[in-house]
């Protein structure tokens, strides 16, 4: 009876365990969305290709003035065929400035067969003074879609 008493006083010590760990691992997931840009942003249709901004997250790039920009996004294309699209069709408008995507970032672009998504992010190297701006979608020269943005603190 001892030995039973002690093997279900250790799995209780395992699952106390194991719940904090659980818990602690809420709280550390909830501190970094805290620490990105989770707003809800509005879907844009521009031509049947549906575009989504997921998140915007700010890191220091170590160059003293400026901030990396990451705006993750997704890109449905409900038209009846392929559409290609990239990161390079959209600029950030802010206190009277236009930044393109920052060049050697890891942005997306690709042809998108139609019914599927492409899901990639866009880097921009703004001023650390940028608060707020706005993303715009660029067709044929034109701002097609346009989206007011806020620039979350760097990490």
């Amino acid at each position: 009876m001892k030995k039973s008493l002690k093997g279900m006083s250790i799995l209780l010590v395992i699952a106390a365990l194991s719940i904090t760990a659980a818990c602690s691992n809420d709280s550390n997931t909830s501190k970094k969305k805290e620490t990105t840009n989770d707003k809800e942003y509005v879907s844009k249709t521009v031509n049947n290709m549906n575009m989504k901004i997921n998140s915007i997250h700010t890191t220091d790039n170590a160059k003293g003035d400026k901030n990396m920009v990451e705006i993750k996004m997704t890109i449905d294309n409900k038209d009846s065929g392929e559409a290609s699209i990239g990161a390079g069709d959209f600029k950030i408008k802010a206190d009277k400035k236009t930044y393109d995507v920052f060049p050697q970032g890891n942005n997306f672009g690709d042809v998108i067969e139609k019914g599927k998504k492409l899901t990639g992010s866009a880097y921009f190297e703004l001023p650390k003074s940028v608060k707020e701006g706005k993303l715009i979608y660029i067709q044929n020269k034109k701002d097609a879609a346009t989206w007011d943005i806020s620039i979350p603190k760097a990490e």
